[in-house]
């Protein structure tokens, strides 16, 4: 149980460092320079501050990313330790 907890937190974390490089990259808003401004500048200002891609990118694709990096990781985890009886 303990190893796929582990097995999963990594799997997750992978994909959100992923996902924030290709962010950066793409140079899409991240959560990290979303809750900056927030402290900043509050949250309404940093909410109409954003473009359409930088929103949909933190409210869909992003959790996405994290969900499908989940997702695979169990079906793997699953497959591999299924027992053959």
């Amino acid at each position: 149980m303990m190893i796929h907890l582990l097995i999963t937190g990594y799997s997750i974390l992978i994909g959100a460092i992923l996902a924030n490089l290709l962010a950066d990259y793409l140079n899409i808003c991240t959560w990290y320079k979303f809750l900056g401004n927030i402290f900043t500048d509050g949250l309404w200002k940093t909410l109409i501050q954003q473009n359409t891609l930088n929103l949909f990118w933190l409210f869909f694709i992003y959790p996405i990313i994290l969900s499908v990096s989940y997702i695979l990781i169990d079906k793997c985890y699953q497959f591999l330790t299924q027992s053959n009886v």
